[in-house]
């Protein structure tokens, strides 16, 4: 146990330092200037920023993702994924991060379509950055028919802007969904969007089991850095713990002389023959009484100091660094396991809705149970198909109003969301997350730009090209590291961060199956 918890001192530490670390690059990049490729520092600091802030708190899509960036700590590839499998195959497989080298040119827009196909193909939330937001014109011609691709954060009106997808819809919606909603039989459509919300259910329902086992972790080890804090800042409350038991002791022996002597002096009293010591026992009891009443005072002046320092002491445990992370940490764990329970009830919501007029739909509970229960009902229920002409219908009443409204459901809902690194942490995008992230053109990408994108996202796929010169001369990076690095800071690591970028800090971390070359 001992070892253990070192251990996690000890990569709490390291991981603080490389937080600590990224901030200080954020603050070199003004001094030293943008790179090619990256935005002006500004508005830009604040996606930077935010995404530094949860990183920190543990607040990423992927749990892992500080402990892959800080330690180069890979998560198990799953046992089908084998280093002889396609490079888009493994890319896909990865239950975090894999690089992908791809000189610039056909072989890196190829690789980054086919992955993008595949990705939005098998039904996940596809965000595909890249240093200035990405073309999506060859991609929206590679997707699955239906496949919706939104370009957020540059040029809405242009092609595969926000505002014109939104009309596209509004006008395929409005031309088409009639007649599909009189056409179209129950099995129609793979997968239907009722399916869709099913597969989200479970999903949800499966990272909510896992938010609630990290969040018993986290809260265990809560309580375990708050005995620790209190064993380690609390000998003056246990000294005055033991001086209050011990002026108890002293009242006590005080009150028994006491109570004896009075036994004593009535017994004397009320004997002819021991009349002669009654004087005798009168003065012993006075002085008896009068130590009594100085212990009293003595117990309760130790007791009042024992309950200020006992007091002190909740405060200085409550205020521990230490105390205060694990505190930080079970809170997150809390609100990860909240949030993935709240998506199931959103999913289950939109079935229930589904099901609306088609077959009279199950009462449920908004607890793992009830979801799970109505999950298994929809899951053999036929009906549930049907609800895509409901679900047309619904499309067709939205898409009669303004534009704008489409625009928050797109953003959330689309198949593919392309954005440059920092337009990625824009406010408008609030607690979205991704099931994928492609990030194209990562050797021009350093890593506080990117983790903006990387900490939306479950897993990442990294494309690069290798033997890049460094983003920054490191010469110049040296000499104002040198001279402006605060004592404490780890010179080395500030130095990466301000001339390597983000694909080249992962891929000479990354072991053989989470790397490969296109077209391998």
């Amino acid at each position: 146990m001992a070892s253990t918890l070192v251990d996690l001192e000890d990569r709490s530490y390291r991981n603080e330092g490389f937080c600590a670390a990224l901030e200080l690059a954020v603050a070199a990049g003004r001094e030293l200037g943008p790179i090619d490729g990256a935005a002006d520092p500004g508005p830009a600091d604040r996606s930077r920023r935010e995404a530094i802030r949860r990183l920190r708190a543990g607040a990423t899509a992927n749990p892992g993702l500080l402990a892959l960036l800080a330690e180069g700590r890979f998560a198990d590839l799953p046992a089908a994924a084998t280093v002889e499998d396609a490079a888009v195959r493994r890319a896909l497989a990865v239950p975090d991060l894999f690089c992908l080298a791809a000189p610039p040119g056909a072989a890196h827009t190829l690789a980054l379509l086919e992955i993008v196909r595949a990705a939005a193909q098998r039904g996940e939330r596809v965000l595909l950055a890249a240093p200035v937001a990405p073309p999506v014109d060859a991609i929206v011609a590679r997707l699955p028919e239906g496949a919706a691709v939104v370009r957020a954060g540059h040029d809405p009106e242009g092609p595969g802007g926000i505002v014109t997808v939104a009309a596209g819809v509004q006008r395929r919606v409005l031309a088409r969904s009639q007649a599909a909603a009189r056409s179209l039989e129950p099995w129609l459509g793979e997968p239907s969007p009722a399916m869709g919300w099913l597969r989200r259910l479970t999903t949800a329902l499966t990272e909510a089991a896992e938010a609630r086992e990290r969040a018993g972790r986290a809260a265990a080890h809560r309580e375990l850095t708050v005995r620790e804090a209190r064993g380690r800042l609390g000998a003056d409350v246990r000294a005055r713990a033991r001086a209050r038991d011990a002026a108890e002791r002293a009242g006590a022996t005080a009150e028994g002389e006491v109570e004896r002597l009075t036994s004593a002096l009535r017994r004397a009293e009320g004997s002819r023959l021991r009349r002669w010591r009654a004087d005798r026992l009168r003065r012993e009891l006075s002085e008896a009484v009068r130590r009594a009443g100085a212990a009293r005072a003595a117990f309760l002046q130790t007791r009042a100091g024992y309950e200020e320092s006992a007091r002190r002491l909740d405060r200085e445990v409550e205020q521990d660094g230490v105390v205060r992370a694990a505190a930080d940490r079970a809170a997150f764990a809390d609100v990860a396991a909240l949030r993935a329970l709240e998506s199931a009830e959103r999913s289950a919501h939109h079935l229930t809705r589904l099901l609306s007029g088609v077959s009279e739909a199950p009462p449920w509970d908004a607890d793992p149970a009830g979801l799970s229960a109505l999950a298994e009902h929809c899951q053999a229920m036929e009906p549930v198909l049907r609800g895509r002409a409901g679900l047309l219908r619904e499309w067709r009443q939205r898409a009669a109003r303004p534009t704008r409204q489409l625009h928050a459901e797109l953003l959330r809902y689309a198949d593919v969301v392309s954005t440059s690194c920092l337009d990625a942490g824009r406010p408008e995008y609030g607690d979205l997350d991704f099931d994928l992230l492609v990030l194209a053109d990562a050797a021009r990408v350093p890593v506080p730009d990117a983790l903006a994108a990387l900490v939306r996202a479950r897993r990442a796929v990294l494309l690069g090209e290798t033997g890049r010169p460094p983003l920054r001369d490191p010469a110049v990076v040296r000499a104002w590291v040198a001279t402006r690095c605060p004592s404490g800071a780890d010179p080395e690591e500030l130095t990466g961060l301000l001339t390597a970028s983000v694909f080249e800090r992962i891929a000479v971390r990354a072991p053989e199956g989470n790397r490969a070359e296109a077209g391998r």
